[in-house]
């Protein structure tokens, strides 16, 4: 990020937005434009509804994101960013259509009366994530194969927005298996990649039970709300859904100390 006489510069090379749509997709930007941070001495509500006016005075910024993975391989949505700042925090506005909202739950534990036992259910939430360079040779597509490190920012709407966080977590890339839990993965030239994604130190803002092993009810949620701490407390988001489009708002600070978080410079 970079001070200009016009506010605050980012190059979207090093960002890369997601966004689950309902069940359908997980999408990836993966284009080189700019976004334009506009300061501000009255930071705005995070209520997902960006009614100040400080977001219309903010330079929208469109971008194609696209899903690098089967199924759907290639499907694109297109998300409208704004962004501002004050002299200790950062602020971002996400805005995608979606004409369904999905916010209720998220893979439900679903009684199966004739195993007697409950099995994940295929329900799944809204999900917005915005990644920015950590270490390392930074691609918006996750599956370049670079050896990197990022730090990345994970809404979402039935486990996270209820609290009003995201998700602060890193996600590692690696050219071979490392000694730490992560995912192989086949890049387009056909070479692996490992993928590692540890949440930021501190309490969960998600907490994950097992299945009960006898019956509690038909439909038993597998994740109940948290309130996180530590580092893992550093993005506040709240997002809110109308008339087809999803509007989310982010904040953070510009530094936050931690050797888990992007600092931004101004």
């Amino acid at each position: 990020m970079k001070a200009t006489n016009r506010g605050v510069r980012f190059n979207f090379c090093a960002a890369a937005a997601v966004v689950l749509a309902g069940a359908s997709f997980f999408v990836y930007a993966a284009e080189t434009a700019k976004l334009v941070a506009v300061k501000t001495a009255t930071p705005p509500s995070l209520d997902g509804k960006a009614s100040e006016q400080l977001w219309q005075q903010a330079q929208p910024l469109t971008v194609t994101v696209k899903r690098p993975l089967p199924p759907n391989q290639g499907a694109s949505v297109s998300v409208r960013l704004r962004a501002a700042y004050t002299d200790t925090d950062l602020y971002l506005l996400a805005e995608w259509d979606d004409s369904t909202r999905n916010d209720s739950s998220h893979k439900t534990w679903i009684w199966n009366a004739e195993k007697k036992a409950y099995e994940e259910g295929k329900d799944f939430e809204d999900v917005f994530a915005i990644a920015f360079e950590l270490t390392g040779e930074f691609d918006a597509n996750m599956l370049s194969g670079n050896e990197a490190s990022w730090d990345v920012w994970q809404w979402k709407a039935f486990r996270t927005n209820p609290q009003g966080f995201a998700m602060d977590r890193s996600h590692h890339y690696f050219k071979s298996e490392p000694t730490i839990k992560a995912k192989k993965h086949q890049t387009p030239s056909g070479s692996e990649v490992w993928i590692a994604r540890p949440e930021d130190k501190g309490d969960t803002v998600e907490k994950k039970q097992p299945a009960p092993t006898e019956h509690k009810g038909d439909r038993v949620s597998q994740f109940l709300n948290d309130m996180p701490s530590g580092s893992a407390a550093d993005v506040q988001a709240k997002g809110g859904w109308a008339t087809g489009k999803w509007t989310l708002e982010l904040a953070r600070k510009l530094s936050t100390g931690n050797p888990d978080d992007t600092a931004f410079d101004v």
